[in-house]
């Protein structure tokens, strides 16, 4: 490459000294003025092949960099679970777990959400009787983001979701927002101090039955939801090896039956790194319902508090 660009800046010497011609007969200063414009149309030319060069060899600015950055554009997210696992005089298994995916653009992402667990108890080993299920529950999200200027967004979502244990057989809602974001600060890439506030109005349709301890139908088996959501995600990063972080909402109902209805949902998460891409994981789950749906006059408690060890995977 440098051999042919230096060859072609000879040859364009050549070129322009053989396109000026040479009277047969020219006087002393005469061929000194010649020489002398020969000598700057070599110069011009060795210059352009010289900052041909140099484009080619010199490094990217920082931002046309940053344009070609082969990180830019990519999904990224974590995988996480959990397992509990209890034998003796009781014997107890439950599952957990969690996937996150987000991608951003200039002005513009989308984040995918899923989580479920899983369950089963036996009150005595030394019988034969059927294992009863502590936890049957799953959900999943998807979300698009359009930022204005950093500070606000608009947004959109849409999921899927159900609780078998609290009489939930199936939730289906949609929403429209706004987010705010009043902090963001990072240094270097380590993101130090998070904090991002919802408001949004849910729209859905939830279907009720009773599964445990029996199988019964709820008085009222399908419900249209209307419902403000407010909620708030702060994250802060203690070192680039622990991290905590905290997601909080409300949603108070508006429609009959179920006017006055509140859900409140607290996950609190403690991330320690152990590997560049491994984490042990710590989360306390508190799920509030003041109008749980029910069957008959079997009573639901409103709040259920879970706590979970686990490892994610980051990606």
């Amino acid at each position: 490459m440098f051999l042919s660009l230096a060859l072609s800046a000879i040859l364009a010497q050549s070129d322009a000294a053989a396109a000026v011609p040479v009277p047969s007969e020219l006087s002393a200063a005469e061929r000194s003025a010649l020489a002398a414009e020969k000598a700057a149309l070599a110069a011009e030319k060795a210059a352009e092949a010289a900052m041909r060069i140099a484009d080619l060899v010199a490094p990217l600015p920082p931002a046309a960099a940053a344009a070609v950055d082969p990180k830019k554009d990519k999904w990224i997210g974590n995988l996480g679970v959990g397992l509990t696992f209890i034998t003796g005089n009781s014997q107890t298994l439950t599952m957990t777990g969690s996937a996150a995916a987000d991608r951003k653009w200039e002005v513009w992402s989308l984040g995918l959400r899923a989580n479920g667990a899983y369950g089963l108890a036996n009150p005595d080993t030394n019988a034969t009787a059927v294992a009863g299920i502590t936890a049957r529950r799953a959900s999943a999200t998807i979300r698009g983001d359009r930022s204005f200027g950093g500070f606000a967004a608009a947004f959109a979502l849409a999921g899927s979701e159900f609780d078998h244990m609290k009489n939930v057989e199936s939730r289906s809602i949609g929403e429209l927002g706004a987010t705010l974001t009043f902090f963001q600060k990072k240094e270097g890439e380590l993101e130090k101090l998070y904090l991002r506030v919802d408001l949004a109005m849910r729209a859905g349709y939830e279907t009720r039955f009773q599964y445990f301890p029996d199988p019964a139908p709820v008085d009222v088996y399908g419900i249209v939801i209307l419902a403000p959501r407010i909620a708030a995600t702060f994250r802060w990063s203690f070192s680039k090896d622990v991290r905590i972080t905290e997601e909080l909402e409300f949603i108070p109902f508006l429609l009959s039956p179920t006017l006055g209805r509140l859900l409140i949902n607290n996950n609190t998460k403690l991330n320690a790194r152990l590997t560049e891409g491994l984490s042990l994981t710590t989360a306390l789950m508190v799920n509030f319902d003041s109008m749980p749906p029910k069957a008959g006059d079997l009573d639901r408690k409103t709040t259920d508090v879970a706590l979970t060890v686990g490892l994610e995977a980051s990606f």
